[in-house]
């Protein structure tokens, strides 16, 4: 086996030239606007808030919460006292637009992935402004496991590749002569 390294690659791949330094900005997707029941408060201000693990039977009656293994109900990570917010597990609120310090909590090996780019969706420009989405774009909150999907088929194979020799009568095996 021969060893593969920097030194062993010809000259023409390597450069002088510094990388660019970052510019732009990086902004998290507002997720308050795409939340159908936000602002919480409209229908919870009359409600007090009941901590016991139950069946919903009036309203989020198709949330089930299937995430970690303490109990908690949904004042985990939801602010009894301020239901238009989330709370750190130090109290700290914070909003919905910032649901991932609230999930960094916990996943803190994915925050840090997160913010530098490498876990999650982040679009726009490699040396301009980039949005990044939170946490709960991609994962359901409650259920942040993906379910299991099945694989598609591989793509057909691009027409300008070769054909396969095809056999005749005469060569019943395609090949050349």
């Amino acid at each position: 086996m021969v060893s593969c390294g920097i030194g062993d690659e010809p000259s023409r791949l390597h450069t002088t030239r510094p990388a660019p330094s970052a510019s732009g900005s990086v902004s998290v997707l507002a997720r308050q606007p795409l939340l159908p029941t936000f602002p919480c408060s409209r229908c919870h201000t009359d409600r007090k808030p009941d901590p016991r693990e139950r069946a919903l039977t009036e309203f989020h009656t198709q949330k089930i919460l299937n995430h970690g293994t303490q109990g908690g109900w949904c004042y985990r990570c939801h602010t009894a006292d301020d239901i238009d917010r989330l709370h750190l597990p130090d109290g700290t609120k914070v909003s919905f637009n910032e649901a991932y310090e609230l999930c960094g909590s916990c996943h803190g090996d994915k925050l840090h992935d997160w913010r530098a780019g490498i876990h999650g969706l982040t679009t726009g420009y490699w040396l301009g402004d980039r949005e990044r989405r939170s946490c709960p774009a991609c994962h359901d909150p409650h259920q942040p496991k993906f379910a299991a999907m099945t694989p598609e088929h591989p793509p057909a194979r691009p027409r300008t590749e070769p054909a396969e020799p095809k056999s005749t009568p005469e060569d019943p095996h395609g090949q050349e002569h």
